[in-house]
Parts: structure tokens; C-alpha cells; sequence
């Protein structure tokens, strides 16, 4: 039973005209809301960028959607709802409520600077909540995910083949990730600062993506479609909001020391003394000519390295993807702050309970829920995704939800601090 002074709506569609889309998505949702929102909430699949643009997709739901109500939102790989799973098309969530204050922050240039970005993005936000009566903050952050680098003269690859002396290789990954801003999303570092200035409230957060291909995501704020950048919904409510995030990643009996990394701990140079690349495949007794363009999804990212990403996090076997290999180097999706690691993998099974293990950490009745979740478990899952769909909507008891798929997940509360890590499933409900 929802709470008669909070309404919620959840909207779907599945139109292939970006504009066409947008109106239809704001007058789904609006007609199952009593009243104008107080904020919108829209996931897109990229391909609205190809069919129209994703300004008219949003220029569409301005045409319904009163000019005043705040939206942020982003590009994802898939979505699932109330409705059910989909790997085309947009959802939006809806929230009309007497309870509660909304500000929305952004900020620009996160793979550049991130701490500059965190620092604009939370300004917003306290002008308007700093003076709000209402006891619980939430946030809802929408950052930039990782883009494939573009190295010159070599363009943008998974695997950069030894050639390059490795300081002139370090050199060009950085002018592609500082000047380009096309490389690793650093959201890690963007929500270390985050919960460094705003420590009292609860936080979910994604970083926004494409298709599976890595080369574009973008950002919505109001009517702009935004690149490298964060948007953050903030809320002060009597509402009680609740965060949990689980993986379930195995630890295998592969451990090993890492030996030598970048300054910043995202790119590992040396393991047990010996270049990167060349031990992990012995560690794992793989092929050289195992990883390849084809083959990366379905390797590389089913046994992610295990590590501690960040100080606040109790979890010292977070799950690191191997985004890109440089030469005989590997750069993480997320830095890793330990020197001991291990290999991680995970089966069917185990994904499922990631969510069960979770929503039965939640013992409440909630009125509404936004979750985030790695897209590399929409990959694994297949059609076991519609599984994990049900499961949500039998706990939600029929409530709106959305599952939104991304790369990069994390969740942050007083009580849990920060868990930041990849192959996640991170739930904020409020009840």
C-alpha cells in the first residue's frame, strides 16, 4: 500500500522515434500520477541517439512535462521494471510527494578532474537542501562510465598490443584520459568525495552506458544531454530511505601480490614481480592468444580481480574489472588499494542469491525502489534476467521500481559506508 501522501508512477516505452518516445514515456507516467511530480527519473538506451537524438527524446517529454519539474537521469545498456526487461527503449519514474525537498546538482570534466566535479555538483545540492526540515537525504548520482581510450596513433581498442615503449604508452593513456576525457570513469574517486561532503546522506549511484561497446554514454540534466559528467538528484524526505549493495563474488584459490601499480592504483604494471599481463595468464593458465576482441566480455570480466577499491569500504574482495590491457599493463575499471589480491568468479546461482541476499537484508514493506546493477550480470544472466525481475516485483508487492543497468555501482549509508564495486546489485528502497 503506498503512503497517501507519496505518489509514484513508473513509465515505459518501446516507440523507436527519439521525440515520438519522449512524449510517449512523460504521458505514461504523468497519467498514472495524481499531480505534477516533483521529479523525473529517465533511463534511455543509447539508440534513441541514433534515431532522432537524445535531446529530442528529452525536447519529446518536455512537451508533456511541466518546464519546472526537475530530471536527471542517463544512457543504459537494459532496463527492467514493473513492466518487465528490456534492452530498447526508456522507463522514467515519477515522484509526487508532501513529504520531501529536491535539488539537482551537476558537475562537468569528471574524468579530468573529478574532485572539482563532486565539489560543483554538491554546491547545487546544499543551496537548496542545507535549510530543508525534513530528516533523511538520499542522493542519486548518475556519473560518466568508463569509455574504451583513444590512443593515437593506434584509435581505441580493448587490447593494445606490446609495442610502445611502456612510458610513451603511459604518456598517451593519459592524454586520453585527461585532454579526451575517453578512458576510466573514476567514479570511485567522485563518490570518495562525495561522501566526504555530504556524510549524512544515503547514496545510490551508476555510471551511465552504451550498448556494451564502451565508446559513448551521456548524462541527461532537465532538457541538456550531457557527456563526462555527474548529475545527482538530492532529496530531503521523512521518507526512510534504505541501501544495500551484493555481489556474491567467489574468492578462488588464486591469490597473488601486486607488485607494482600507477600512482593513482588503477593500472597494475607488475604482479608477484613480473609484468602484468604475462603472469595473470599463467596464474590463470590461459593462452596468450585467449584474449582477443571477440573473447573479452566473456572472459576477463567473469573473473575479475579481487581487492579492496576504497578506504570506507569493509569489503576487502571487491570485484575489479579489466577494462583495457596497455601493452604488458592492466587498467582497472576502479582503482585497487591492496597489494594482495585474488581471482573472483561467479555462477548462475550466485547472481540470483546476490539479490536475495539482498532484498532480505531490507525487512521493510517499500513504497517505491531505484537499483542499480552491474550490465556485465544482465550479459551473464541471459534470460535468467526475467527471474530476477520477478523476484524484485514479489518483494516490491507490486510497487514501482526500476533496475537500471550500468557499469560501475555502489551504495553509501552512515550505518554500511561506502561499497563501491563492479558485478554488483545495489537497491535503494524507501519506505
Amino acid at each position: 500500500m503506498l503512503n497517501e501522501s507519496v505518489k509514484v508512477s513508473v513509465g515505459l516505452t518501446r516507440e523507436w522515434d527519439a521525440r515520438k518516445a519522449g512524449k510517449d514515456i512523460a504521458e505514461k507516467t504523468l497519467e498514472k500520477l495524481d499531480g505534477t511530480p516533483d521529479f523525473f527519473i529517465l533511463f534511455s538506451t543509447i539508440h534513441y541517439q541514433d534515431h532522432g537524438g537524445l535531446k529530442e527524446l528529452l525536447n519529446g517529454i518536455y512537451e508533456v512535462l511541466p518546464k519546472e519539474v526537475p530530471l536527471v537521469g542517463g544512457t543504459v545498456k537494459g532496463f527492467s521494471n514493473n513492466y518487465g526487461c528490456y534492452a530498447r527503449g526508456a522507463t522514467a519514474l515519477a515522484v509526487s510527494s508532501d513529504q520531501m525537498d529536491v535539488a539537482i546538482g551537476i558537475g562537468h570534466n569528471t574524468k579530468r578532474n573529478p574532485k572539482k566535479a563532486t565539489e560543483k555538483c554538491v554546491q547545487m545540492i546544499k543551496e537548496k537542501l542545507d535549510n530543508s526540515t525534513y530528516k533523511n537525504g538520499f542522493l542519486l548520482n548518475i556519473i560518466s562510465g568508463s569509455e574504451i581510450p583513444n590512443i593515437p596513433p593506434i584509435g581505441r581498442k580493448k587490447i593494445i598490443e606490446p609495442g610502445a615503449a611502456p612510458n610513451t604508452l603511459m604518456k598517451l593513456f593519459s592524454f586520453s584520459q585527461k585532454t579526451l576525457q575517453m578512458g576510466a570513469a573514476r567514479d570511485e574517486e567522485i563518490m570518495e568525495e562525495m561522501v566526504s561532503l555530504m556524510p549524512d546522506f544515503s547514496m545510490l549511484s551508476g555510471g551511465s552506458l552504451d550498448e556494451g561497446s564502451g565508446f559513448r554514454n551521456f548524462q541527461f540534466h532537465n532538457g541538456e544531454v550531457l557527456k563526462n559528467a555527474i548529475v545527482t538528484l538530492g532529496i530531503k524526505t521523512d521518507l526512510d530511505p534504505y541501501v544495500k549493495s551484493t555481489h556474491n563474488m567467489k574468492k578462488t584459490d588464486i591469490e597473488f601480490e601486486i607488485t607494482k601499480m600507477s600512482k593513482d592504483c588503477r593500472i597494475i604494471h607488475e604482479i608477484n614481480g613480473k609484468p602484468a599481463l604475462q603472469e595473470l595468464l599463467r596464474l590463470l593458465n590461459w593462452p596468450k592468444n585467449f584474449l582477443n576482441e571477440e573473447t573479452w566480455l566473456k572472459t576477463t570480466f567473469y573473473f575479475p580481480i579481487g581487492g579492496k577499491c576504497v578506504e570506507q569500504s569493509a569489503d576487502e574482495n571487491s570485484p575489479h574489472v579489466i577494462g583495457i590491457i596497455l601493452g604488458e599493463s592492466l587498467l582497472l575499471t576502479c582503482k585497487i588499494i591492496s597489494s594482495h589480491a585474488s581471482i573472483l568468479t561467479i555462477d548462475g546461482k550466485r547472481l540470483l542469491d546476490a539479490v536475495d541476499e539482498n532484498l532480505s537484508y531490507q525487512n521493510i514493506s517499500p513504497i517505491f525502489g531505484l537499483i542499480s546493477s552491474c550490465a556485465t550480470r544482465l550479459e551473464t544472466l541471459g534470460n535468467k534476467i526475467y527471474d530476477v525481475r520477478d523476484r524484485i516485483d514479489s518483494y516490491m508487492d507490486g510497487n514501482p521500481f526500476i533496475v537500471f543497468y550500468v557499469g560501475g555501482e555502489s551504495t553509501y549509508s552512515l550505518e554500511s559506508g561506502l561499497d563501491y564495486a563492479n558485478m554488483s546489485f545495489n537497491a535503494a528502497l524507501f519506505a
